[in-house]
């Protein structure tokens, strides 16, 4: 086997590429966030080697390559050439790190947590990610952190006692009325009465109504994601009740967000759409 580090071009990528026959199922989502990344410089350096081997079949790295053709940039990798096929049995067998792994470990966040991780893209895109959603490169999921962390810290460590009502749904929403609302107490109270489900009077019944709404959707649960969405605007619209004291007793479907995102807090929108087409035996 012989190692180096090669700067590989978008044509030089295709080039290995129309060479590679034998290898996985190509995942789009997956370039698609490569490529993102390396189109917007924040693609780091990747310890991990294109593999290649004895024939030049690609062993290892053909998402990587994909993403270089596809975001039009160049990049430098350790390539391992002149693998057996023998060779190939143990790539890719190790245990795999999650980001929350790789961010503690390099240190570049070490209190990120997969549920922050969660209620602050709940906080940015308004939805639940997914199949049907756009994928997320870990340096956008790091972003959306750094940006809306704050708020969805505080949210975290305000959010209502209960599996039911502790996700990011409820939190995310809290996050989002965080920007707008100036009486944090008040906002801490409405996840208390949501957990607790006990109300001081009937302008605390927006929790409540919200809380039976939640806790019968708790069966289906939200893995859809036009029910994630309609429940994470009903939660806004229902933290919007609590915090002007009006009874409410069933809370309706909206189209439009209580607490949108403010000014400066603008979504994270990718800009690269890779679709890669096979060519040749690639």
């Amino acid at each position: 086997m012989e190692v180096s580090v090669e700067r590989i071009t978008p044509a030089r990528a295709e080039k290995m590429l129309n060479r590679n026959c034998s290898n996985r199922e190509l995942r789009t989502g997956l370039v698609e966030k490569y490529a993102r990344d390396m189109a917007n410089e924040k693609w780091t350096q990747c310890p991990s080697p294109i593999a290649v081997y004895e024939d030049g079949d690609i062993a290892d790295g053909q998402h990587r390559l994909w993403a270089i053709v596809e975001s039009g940039v160049g990049q430098t990798f350790i390539v391992a050439r002149g693998l057996t096929r023998e060779d190939g049995l143990n790539i890719d067998m190790g245990l795999n790190r999650t980001l929350v792994d790789n961010a503690r470990i390099s240190g570049v966040n070490t209190e990120l947590s997969n549920r922050l991780i969660a209620v602050a893209r709940a906080v940015d895109t308004g939805n639940r990610g997914g199949r049907s959603s756009v994928s997320l490169s870990s340096a956008q999921r790091i972003e959306m952190v750094e940006k809306h962390g704050e708020a969805s810290r505080w949210a975290l460590a305000n959010a209502p006692a209960g599996r039911s009502f502790s996700h990011a749904i409820v939190v995310g929403a809290m996050a989002r009325a965080w920007y707008w609302e100036e009486d944090k107490a008040r906002l801490a109270q409405f996840a208390e009465v949501l957990g607790k489900g006990f109300m001081a009077d009937e302008g605390d019944s927006a929790a409540i109504a919200i809380r039976n709404f939640l806790m019968a959707g708790t069966a289906n649960g939200y893995g859809h994601t036009d029910v994630w969405r309609d429940a994470f605007l009903k939660v806004q619209n229902a933290i919007r009740y609590f915090m002007k004291h009006r009874k409410i007793v069933v809370i309706k479907s909206l189209k439009e967000e209580a607490y949108p995102l403010p000014k400066g807090k603008e979504a994270i929108t990718p800009t690269v759409q890779a679709k890669p087409k096979k060519k040749g035996k690639a």
